[in-house]
This record gives C-alpha cells, sequence and structure tokens, in this order.
C-alpha cells in the first residue's frame, strides 16, 4: 500500500515518512524546497516530488504523479505554514492567501482528486493534521488558526461525505515539538500549563496515526496529542 505524505522535508513530515517505510508502506512525499533531509528519505525508497502549494500546476504535478501509483490507501495532510500575523494589512491579505493555500485549498484539491482512486482500497484513509488551538483563537495567530479550523470543517465535511469508503481524520497535536526560535522562557511557560509538564516529541503523532489506520471504525474523529495541554487553553 502507498502512503502520501505532505510537507515532508523535515520535522513531523519527515519522521512520517520514515515510520512509514518501516511499516512496510510503499511512500511518496511532497515538499515544497529541497533540504539536507531529503537525501535520507530518498535512500529509504521514498518517492519525492516537488511541490510549492501556492502554484497550481505543481499541485496538478503532484497530483499525476499519485495517479500514476494504484495502491494508494493514506494521505496524510502534514503540510503547515506558521508565523505571526503580519502588521501590514496588503502582507496580511498575502499571509492569508497562502496559509488558505497550504491548510485548505489543496488539501481539498487532494482529496477531490484521489478520492475514487482511495476508495478502491481497503480501509483507505485520510487525516488531516491540524492544532488544538482551533478551539482557542489566539489573535496574533488568527489567519493560521483560522484555516486550521478550515482544514478541520474540511476534514469532517469529507468523513461524511466519502463514507464508508474512506474515513476521515485529524489529529490536533501541542507541544510535541518546539521550534528553534522559541527560547527557554516560552517552553517553560508552556510546559508549566501542560498536566504531563513535558514536550511530548514525534512519536505520539505516529501512534495516532497508527491507531486511525487501524481501527475501522473511527472516521469524522478528532484526536489531541498535547499531553492535556489543551485542559489548560481551551
Amino acid at each position: 500500500m502507498r502512503a502520501l505524505v505532505t510537507g515532508c522535508g523535515r520535522r513531523l513530515g519527515f519522521y512520517l515518512c520514515e515510520r512509514l517505510v518501516a511499516a512496510g508502506w510503499q511512500v511518496t512525499g511532497s515538499y515544497r524546497s529541497e533540504r539536507p533531509e531529503l537525501a535520507r528519505l530518498r535512500s529509504l525508497g521514498v518517492e519525492l516530488v516537488q511541490a510549492d502549494f501556492a502554484q497550481a500546476g505543481e499541485v496538478e504535478r503532484l497530483i499525476d504523479a499519485l495517479r500514476a501509483h494504484g495502491d494508494l490507501a493514506l494521505i496524510i495532510h502534514n503540510a503547515s505554514a506558521f508565523e505571526p500575523e503580519a502588521t501590514e494589512a496588503a502582507a496580511q491579505h498575502e499571509q492569508f492567501d497562502r496559509f488558505y493555500r497550504v491548510h485548505m485549498a489543496v488539501p481539498f484539491a487532494l482529496n477531490r482528486a484521489l478520492a475514487s482512486q482511495l476508495s478502491s482500497q481497503p480501509n483507505a484513509g485520510i487525516i488531516h493534521i491540524t492544532d488544538i488551538y482551533i478551539h482557542a483563537p489566539a489573535p496574533q495567530f488568527a489567519a493560521y488558526v483560522a484555516t486550521k479550523a478550515g482544514a478541520h470543517s474540511l476534514a469532517m465535511s469529507f468523513a461524511r461525505e466519502l463514507a464508508p469508503g474512506v474515513r476521515v481524520n485529524t489529529i490536533e497535536p501541542g507541544p510535541i515539538l518546539f521550534l528553534d526560535e522559541h527560547g527557554d522562557a516560552w517552553r517553560q511557560q508552556v510546559l508549566a500549563r501542560t498536566p504531563l509538564a513535558r514536550e511530548g516529541g514525534l512519536e505520539p503523532i505516529w501512534q495516532a496515526v497508527q491507531l486511525l489506520m487501524s481501527n475501522d471504525y473511527m472516521t469524522g474523529a478528532s484526536i489531541r496529542v498535547d499531553g492535556g495541554r489543551s485542559l489548560a487553553v481551551i
């Protein structure tokens, strides 16, 4: 069976590709920019497709690459754009459009284009990676949170539309892996309000993926993988 992981060049997407290959999957990964880490995925046999989601032609190239495989059984929408809200109005509009394409428009296009192909496989699934903050939006991240919330709504709509042939679920990460720019003070503040009081790492997300793929009676579900962080912010 084959899985597509978008945003495979670093962090969670890279890790999921590694784990899927180890579990016996054939994997296609999409990435926006060339990165040193991609050499590792190529060595594992991952099919890599460069696709800037702002370019419609590159998205179509990704779809064409996947249509060449008759065994596509899983899509993980992991690609994400994140940054604080821009300060100037023109930049805010550009930022929102970029987040919308990455979190909503391209996942919509992929789901729509590949749904019939997925449905030909037993226990096919689509997983959207969203965020616990869709339930507690912060003004300084309005465009990011709004489009991640849109991704959640999109997933729920597809869960109804594509059943029973394709199951569609979401995973809502919390503080699984801090960004490099997060200082110690910020990290301690976040962990102080996280009941499990530690950074989760990437393995818990993989465990959630395994659950969603192995339990064939789950669709329209959202799994929070956040160490209890949502209890303090929602």
